[in-house]
């Protein structure tokens, strides 16, 4: 039977209604979730420090969570798929990475800490790439881009930090963990008003044709490959810039500003990302990013003034917003149609080598070289990774499409 004029009207309300509902619980759950990671993860490193740990345990437990990461991504993926509704996953990671969480406020020896660890990155790490997966495949059918709800997890993470940081100086920071606690707690509540979303079946995530689909698409494979390097610079960034901050002698209670600031950069650029994607294209946008980037560590390893040193964050926040949302609308583009799903997993656990490599390396490399040449090494992988985006063979092929009227109007 064919829609009448007042029913397609009527439908296209609903639409509108239930993509704005959809629109502010994703993003209100990328609020609390980016609210507990910043209430940790800037600060793992110095609550590593705290316990007596060198560089290179630091970076060898930092490793050990990335490594897990990498196998539970695709485990859980299978178990998702299997329990046919992303909801069931979510209320399970949220409130058992919770609960694994204390493990590192009472646990002092590296070996009760290696298995916190190897826990805790096991049951968290699905939960951001499930919820990523569903904003960009959900959301232009409910009228809505992925920056314009990824953009409150760097609302949650800047509001968080430079309290954080203030706080922790003072206490301790092993009650990072009790706070991370806290705000997983607030998402597993929140999970229960999430809508069931139909997601079309692919079959298994990583069956041996969607994977031969994948990696002999040979721009895809090179494209990892140059995101791993960058990846790996942001994984010492993250993780060893407190550890910057301790040893040139900087107050230690502003070090959650950096943070702090390249979030806020994030939060304005992130909202605005597919408008400047669709204008000047992606790959443009990619190099704007991993420049910044690479402008930021070299600076910062002349080791200026700490308000310089401040001041510098915000390339960061420029670097993370146009970098990262134009890597993932990219992947989804190269990757057949069939197989978007793997691609993104296979992304993610790029994402999760760079981590193994870049908290190894620049562990040993702050332990035996200094904090100032960690920063000098990551500039000159920035400076490369630029170079050959710029250089990247038929990189004009992939573009974004133009905003449909219905996105335009949420």
């Amino acid at each position: 039977m064919k829609e009448t004029a007042a029913e397609k009207c009527e439908n296209f309300r609903l639409k509108l209604k239930g993509g704005t509902s959809l629109k502010l619980k994703i993003s209100m759950f990328y609020l609390a979730f980016y609210l507990g990671m910043g209430a940790f993860m800037p600060f793992m490193s110095l609550f590593l420090h705290e316990r007596g740990f060198n560089g290179g345990e630091i970076g060898l437990i930092l490793a050990v969570g990335s490594l897990t990461g990498i196998v539970a991504q695709p485990l859980f993926g299978l178990i998702n798929d299997l329990a046919k509704d992303y909801r069931t996953i979510l209320k399970l990671t949220t409130l058992l990475s919770a609960l694994v969480s204390f493990g590192y406020f009472f646990s002092h020896g590296l070996v009760p800490i290696l298995v916190t660890a190897v826990l805790f990155s096991f049951i968290n790490t699905p939960t951001g790439p499930i919820i990523d997966s569903i904003a960009v495949e959900k959301g232009p059918s409910f009228g809505f881009a992925y920056g314009q709800v990824r953009l409150w997890g760097a609302l949650g993470f800047a509001l968080v930090t430079v309290v954080a940081g203030y706080v922790y100086s003072r206490v301790g920071y092993q009650y990072s963990y009790p706070a991370y606690a806290f705000f997983a707690c607030l998402i597993f509540i929140l999970i229960f008003t999430f809508p069931k979303l139909e997601r079309p079946h692919s079959g298994p995530v990583y069956g041996k044709e969607v994977l031969g689909a994948v990696f002999s698409n040979g721009p895809f494979v090179l494209f990892i490959a140059m995101t791993l390097l960058i990846s790996a610079t942001n994984t010492m960034n993250f993780s060893y810039l407190p550890i910057y901050f301790q040893k040139l002698h900087y107050p230690m209670e502003v070090v959650g500003w950096n943070f702090t600031i390249a979030a806020v950069v994030e939060i304005p650029l992130f909202w605005y990302s597919a408008k400047v994607m669709q204008r000047i294209g992606l790959f443009p946008i990619l190099a704007i990013g991993t420049g910044a980037y690479a402008l930021k560590y070299c600076l910062m390893g002349f080791a200026p003034a700490v308000g310089v040193v401040l001041g510098l964050q915000a390339l960061d926040g420029i670097a993370f917003a146009f970098y990262f949302s134009a890597a993932v609308e990219i992947v989804n583009l190269m990757a057949p149609a069939h197989a978007k799903a793997t691609a993104q997993s296979v992304f993610g656990a790029a994402g999760g080598i760079s981590g193994i490599i870049g908290n190894l390396a620049g562990g040993l490399i702050v332990d035996h070289q200094g904090p100032q040449f960690l920063f000098w090494l990551m500039g000159a992988i920035g400076l490369l990774a630029t170079i050959l985006f710029f250089v990247f063979p038929n990189k004009s092929k992939y573009q974004l499409e133009k905003e449909t009227a219905s996105s335009q109007a949420v």
